[in-house]
């Protein structure tokens, strides 16, 4: 089983969705987007990132896309054969999708950040160099515009960092000695969550970086997930070794 995944990786829905590909071993072609455009061809039922296609079928949004997956390649599962641990594993995921997301989106489009992010955005769209500087502007207003709409991008740059400071520690909380959220193998929750936070540490958000970095159990597990779903290439693909070398909205 082959699939194409429509869409950016700047995205944190289309990350979420490339790191479940990547977990169920599903091989993967990233189709990247040439004009906005393409989110309506892609997807008219929302016009919005991600879309796959796989199984001779197209589908969309990302929590849809995972239970869909879930059902074609069952190993290793999304969820935890507990329902009590796989309702909190479905609770997260929607958290980090629908609230988590909106601090993104605040810290992305702020006055500070903006600049950054919009050259990040319109960098991963391969649109001809004559049309950047209009797509520049359409992607500032109509993104930004989003954000402001939803309100957490009016807060004070301090107030802002300082509550997604206080979510971080309470997603710790919620972690406490597990290794992933709520169980022992990684779930929605976790390939959720794992977009957003590799969004908020992509470049245009060192606040949000900052938070990380003075949270190493969040920091550890970050690239515990990272590790976990990371693609896997046969052996002979391998590149050698190298001691030294360790490296590393909707829409947008």
């Amino acid at each position: 089983m082959e699939a194409k995944l429509f869409g950016s990786r700047v995205s944190p829905f289309v990350e979420k969705v490339a790191r479940a590909l990547q977990l169920k071993r599903v091989p993967f072609t990233l189709v990247a987007p040439k004009s906005p455009r393409d989110f309506k061809r892609w997807n008219p039922q929302t016009r919005k990132m991600p879309a796959v296609e796989i199984g001779g079928q197209r589908l969309f949004d990302s929590t849809l896309i995972l239970r869909r997956l879930d059902q074609l390649v069952p190993e290793p599962p999304f969820l935890d054969r507990d329902p009590a641990v796989a309702a909190r594993q479905r609770f997260l995921e929607d958290w980090s999708d629908e609230a988590l997301y909106w601090y993104s989106m605040a810290l992305r489009w702020s006055d500070a950040n903006v600049d950054a992010t919009t050259t990040q955005v319109v960098g991963s769209i391969p649109a001809p160099a004559a049309l950047r500087p209009l797509l520049r502007v359409v992607v500032r207003r109509q993104i930004r515009g989003q954000a402001l709409g939803q309100g957490l991008a009016r807060l004070p740059m301090e107030t802002l960092v300082d509550e997604l400071g206080r979510r971080f520690d309470e997603l710790l909380v919620w972690l406490g000695d597990r290794p992933y959220f709520f169980a022992d193998r990684p779930s929605v929750a976790d390939l959720a969550l794992f977009g957003q936070l590799n969004a908020l540490q992509s470049g245009p958000t060192p606040q949000a970086e900052r938070l990380v970095a003075e949270r190493p159990r969040l920091a550890d597990y970050f690239l515990r997930v990272d590790a976990a779903t990371a693609e896997r290439r046969p052996e002979a693909e391998r590149p050698a070794a190298r001691g030294a070398d360790l490296g590393a909205a909707r829409g947008a």
